[in-house]
């Protein structure tokens, strides 16, 4: 089957990851203040100078002129733009800009005018009054917000739009200052936030859109750091680095995104330089036949699929992934009807080798352990199960030992978690081990190895499970699992109300701990990341909370460490694919969102290692026959360090 070069509309979404060795980022190492979803389509983030020697840096995006065969930064035809500058025409113009780091927005403003024409050849824009005063009634930055990081530094985004700062992180409403050269130290005097006022700012979170108010000729974003060398007096730019993103040659007659090579703790000092200001990159990709559910694992290059095909029946599938992102099929293994699939590798060490647990055509639990070679072969192996109307069901590896965990719900309607030994043939399958947990209506799950808090002399292991109750509220529970893998229940915690929930477990430090994160559709549809520590004890500490945009659906899955990937459906159906990390304190941080097509519900996850970096995702197409669509395969090239 052949590369597809477009993704079309989908219907069931799977993701894989595939990472390299991580490497801890440093306190040096900054998140882009950007994403390419939120770009045209085709374009890119740009920088053209070194802003006079300095190490400021002046953003922009860019396009690429097929007919000119050179980047450019106006939407339009040039002729056309220098007939009727406006800023609105510039790519830039309007995307969301968010923290590059943690930190107290110590100055901002938010409502100045913009320039009243950007410009055209270079220095016959027209400024605002406001910039020509006397006194200047408009600060040199414009519309900004000023952030104070935890390490003594100050970061400044500059020139942002009229009114898009959000007025919970800048109190004035302004619009003119009364003399923006009144200074305390280095900082105008009439920006500086009251310190009660003062609100604190997490990496990845919004804080404006790109504008042109101020100093500034025409759309971009100035951003720089700087140390603090007193309350109110700064020093020299210093360098910013940045990891989790892509740069390439701006100075080309083409544009492919074969030529973007890894930002790794890098300044941006190629110029023309253009940026993909996210850590996943799409490379190749592959289609396959129609189905009506689809689940993954992978390990190595391997990547094996489970699908419910269109007469209904389990298919599985082996695909060979190459180090530049592109697919073969393999092999296909066939088994009877099957619903509610999932999928997992047996041990959470490197291994082939899956197992699968699905609704058979009777309506009862059946977990299935299959044998995959070298060359992609499936061999169906030992089985178990019977468990009557399992429903919503989940499987993860034994955190040690061959085996898997399932959890699901069960014919009373109340979750259920049970453990399964494999034997090193597959031949046998055995079920060690059951728990009895509430009413559900949801299910997720996820394994953790590690659970330990500061203090802690032990460590907990087991899985924890997270179910929407009957109320609509989610619960979670740690399950410890014992060496003999008897299944006990330990601590629980209820939160709020969500309508969707997925589970992964993210790995602090060198395996210092483990963390789960639960990922959620709120009733308002906002997507929300919630970390939680889980102690020696099995008890639940909520950490931390995340909210991304509204969604209609989800999953997730670690990446390396302390990275997850989350494919969601979003308002408008389009697939997205946002990635997170979570600190040693269990913030969460958004790292970066990528954008395809469009999709309907139906979403799952796992994630593995490989020597190269990939997630890999498996989308069900709108086209096909009997009812199903296309299974696609996606390869996105993962820079998360």
């Amino acid at each position: 089957m052949s590369p597809s070069p477009r993704l079309r509309s989908v219907a069931r979404l799977t993701a894989v990851a595939f990472t390299t060795l991580g490497l801890s980022a440093t306190a040096q190492t900054y998140a882009f203040p950007g994403s390419s979803a939120d770009l045209p389509e085709g374009s890119h983030w740009w920088i053209s100078s070194d802003h006079g020697g300095t190490h400021n840096r002046d953003l922009s995006a860019v396009r690429f002129d097929d007919d000119e065969k050179r980047f450019t930064r106006v939407k339009i035809p040039f002729a056309d733009y220098a007939a009727n500058p406006r800023n609105a025409d510039w790519v830039i113009y309007g995307l969301p800009v968010s923290a590059i780091a943690d930190g107290e927005v110590l100055t901002c403003w938010r409502n100045a005018p913009e320039g009243l024409k950007p410009a055209v050849y270079g220095g016959d824009d027209v400024p605002h009054p406001g910039r020509t005063s006397n006194p200047l009634r408009i600060p040199r930055s414009g519309n900004h917000v000023n952030i104070r990081t935890d390490d003594g530094k100050i970061i400044l985004y500059a020139h942002l739009q009229p009114g898009s700062v959000p007025e919970e992180l800048c109190p004035f409403n302004a619009t003119y200052v009364a003399d923006a050269e009144d200074r305390v130290g280095d900082l105008p005097r009439e920006v500086i936030v009251p310190a009660a006022q003062r609100v604190r700012v997490k990496r990845g979170q919004f804080v404006g859109r790109v504008g042109s108010s101020g100093a500034s000729s025409n759309p971009h974003l100035h951003v720089h750091l700087q140390p603090m060398t007193g309350a109110t007096t700064l020093g020299t730019s210093l360098p910013l680095t940045y990891s989790q993103a892509w740069q390439k040659n701006g100075a080309v007659a083409y544009d492919s995104s074969l030529d973007f090579v890894p930002l790794q703790n890098e300044a941006l000092d190629l110029f023309p330089q253009a940026i993909h200001p996210d850590p996943l990159l799409r490379r190749g990709d592959i289609t396959g036949d129609p189905v009506l559910e689809v689940a993954t694992a992978a390990s190595g290059g391997m990547v094996v699929t489970a699908t419910r095909d269109v007469t209904g029946r389990l298919a599985l599938g082996s695909w060979q992934l190459a180090g530049d992102g592109t697919f073969t099929k393999l092999h296909d293994a066939a088994a009877g009807a099957a619903s509610s699939i999932a999928m997992v590798h047996p041990h959470n060490s490197t291994t082939r080798d899956v197992v699968t647990a699905l609704r058979d055509g009777d309506g009862k639990l059946k977990i299935i352990a299959w044998r995959v070679a070298a060359n992609g072969s499936i061999e169906r192996k030992g089985e178990a199960g019977g468990d009557a109307n399992a429903t919503e069901i989940n499987v993860a590896a034994l955190p040690e030992g061959l085996g898997v965990v399932s959890a699901f719900r069960d014919s009373t309607g109340h979750l259920k978690v049970s453990t399964w030994e494999t034997s090193a043939t597959l031949d046998t399958v055995t079920r060690r081990g059951n728990g009895f947990g509430e009413e559900a209506t949801k299910v997720a799950m996820t394994p953790i190895l590690n659970g330990r808090v500061a203090g802690d002399a032990g460590r907990f292991t087991g899985v924890v499970t997270a179910v929407r109750t009957p109320a609509g509220n989610l619960s979670l529970t740690a399950w410890e699992i014992t060496p003999q893998n008897l299944v006990i229940q330990r601590g629980s915690y209820l939160a709020g109300a969500v309508t969707d929930v997925a589970m992964s477990t993210v790995t602090i430090g060198n395996s210092v701990r483990d963390m789960v994160v639960a990922s959620t559709r709120l009733t308002n549809g906002v997507l929300r990341n919630i970390s939680f520590d889980v102690t020696a004890s099995g008890q639940l500490v909520r950490r931390d909370h995340e909210d991304g945009e509204a969604i209609l659906d989800l999953s997730a899955a670690r990446v390396k460490g302390a990275h997850v990937v989350t494919p969601v459906r979003d308002t408008t159906g389009n697939l997205r694919v946002y990635t997170w990390d979570v600190d040693a304190d269990g913030k969460v941080h958004r790292t970066g969102k990528e954008r395809a097509g469009a999709i309907v519900s139906g979403l799952a996850t796992t994630a593995t290692s490989v020597g190269a970096r990939f997630v890999i995702t498996a989308v069900r197409l709108t086209t096909g026959t009997g009812g199903g669509g296309d299974l696609r395969l996606i390869a996105w090239d993962a820079n998360l360090q």
